[in-house]
């Protein structure tokens, strides 16, 4: 009998440990936290910490209806691209045949604010925020 209550608690407590980080992990339907940056037109702007330009400063980073496909639009020139969820509140931006890209974490996806760096394409490896920090704005 002491058996069958030591494994029903055991059982309890794997369910209430294994529910905690889903439940903490759910979106909040007010504030949605799945890395995928919203459908939209976003200015590219220097971050507060960027001592040097970018060099996508005052460019335009276009997201599709998909949730998928970009489209880096600056000056008269364009780039196609996509974006990869790497987490809940983190996204990579690559473009075709260019080497870098953009690592961006929401700040509040609500207003179409995103901050981040510019990093070796589709990879963790970024430059450092005071040579290549960037903001996005909705526009």
């Amino acid at each position: 009998m002491n058996i069958r209550h030591l494994a029903a608690a055991a059982a309890l407590a794997a369910a209430v440990v294994g529910a905690i980080p889903a439940t903490a992990a759910a979106d909040d339907p007010e504030f949605p936290r799945n890395g995928v940056i919203p459908p939209g037109t976003y200015h590219i702007g220097r971050g507060p910490s960027n001592v040097l330009p970018s060099p996508l400063e005052n460019c335009d980073l276009q997201v599709f209806v998909d949730g998928t496909t970009t489209m880096l639009v600056c000056g008269t020139s364009a780039r196609s691209g996509h974006q990869t969820p790497v987490g809940p509140d983190e996204t990579y931006v690559t473009f075709d045949f260019v080497p870098i890209g953009l690592d961006l974490h929401d700040i509040d996806p609500r207003q179409g604010l995103w901050s981040g760096t510019l990093n070796v394409a589709g990879t963790p490896i970024i430059a450092p925020y005071p040579l290549a920090a960037v903001w996005l704005t909705r526009r």
